[in-house]
């Protein structure tokens, strides 16, 4: 397709185009002669990332830059480039933080991390993904400073909880999908379903904390939770 078909099918301004080729984080499209560019699936396939990118996690050109180049390289297997997508979402939620250059080294296990690895031994999960027991870890240790008992039960409970939900979530990634499209199923996953965990999650509190106060036989007060 030629670039005016490509901002169209897109969505992407052709300006917009032009400019995320200037600065590397979309291909050329392929020559045909001196003044005409063939653009491909592919090139539908990056915008539609950059887009996503761009709209829902704000990322700057630096960002979607380094990932592109993670995408564009063949060394780099699939599952490793999902954890790459992965750290970049949980950055972006503020999950996980970026490390700060002027902040000491942090130590290269936890106890909490040491917890959370034997639960995935104990479950005979892979452990592949540093970044999702860092961040696990620092969410739990910050759940311990503020009082509540935090242990492997606790752990376990959480991981087994959302299996059968992650197990759903990610069985329609797979290698047969392009490069670009399992990162914005990775993100897209990761953020939206973060979002649903959240949101049922007050749910969820909400109602069940109303159910003890409740007179027999009697509907749940009506105290709001906002």
């Amino acid at each position: 397709m030629k670039l005016s078909a490509l901002a169209e099918e897109s969505g992407v301004s052709t300006a917009s185009i032009k400019y995320y080729i200037h600065v590397g984080i979309l291909p050329p499209g392929r020559k045909r002669n001196a003044t005409t560019a063939v653009y491909s699936q592919a090139h539908l396939d990056r915008l539609a990332l950059i887009t996503w990118l761009r709209r829902e996690l704000g990322s700057p050109i630096e960002s979607i830059a380094a990932l592109t180049r993670s995408i564009d390289d063949e060394s780099l297997e699939n599952i490793e480039l999902m954890g790459i997508c992965q750290r970049l979402a949980l950055e972006a939620s503020n999950v996980l933080k970026s490390a700060d250059p002027a902040s000491p080294p942090a130590p290269e296990s936890s106890s909490v991390e040491n917890d959370i690895r034997g639960v995935l031994h104990e479950l005979g999960w892979p452990d592949i993904s540093p970044t999702a027991v860092a961040s696990m870890a620092g969410v739990l240790d910050e759940l311990s400073a503020s009082g509540y008992q935090v242990g492997p039960d606790t752990i376990r409970r959480h991981i087994q909880s959302l299996a059968e939900v992650a197990s759903k979530n990610t069985s329609p990634i797979t290698d047969d999908l392009s490069r670009d499209r399992i990162c914005i199923e990775v993100m897209r996953g990761i953020t939206m379903h973060n979002r649903l965990l959240i949101t049922t999650s007050a749910l969820v509190h909400a109602s069940l904390s109303a159910m003890p106060r409740s007179p027999p036989n009697s509907a749940p007060e009506t105290t709001k939770f906002e």
